[in-house]
């Protein structure tokens, strides 16, 4: 899927966010997480780590998020 962003710095921008939130909720959907609860906030710091991590790609984070 094309990025039109790539972050350097590990800085989440407003589209980064967006896609990250995406990814967020339909795994929390497959798995039947309830948001708030301490698996959905175990999934929220992964998909940010991953992101800091430099890890741009949606694809990637999304099969990562998805066996965590």
């Amino acid at each position: 899927m094309a990025q039109l962003h790539v972050s350097r710095s590990g800085a989440a921008y407003p589209d980064d966010l967006v896609l990250l939130k995406r990814l967020y909720d339909q795994v929390c959907e497959e798995r039947g997480i309830v948001p708030g609860s301490p698996e959905a906030s175990e999934l929220a710091i992964e998909a940010m780590k991953l992101f800091s991590a430099g890890i741009f790609d949606e694809d990637t984070i999304s099969r990562r998020l998805r066996h965590h």
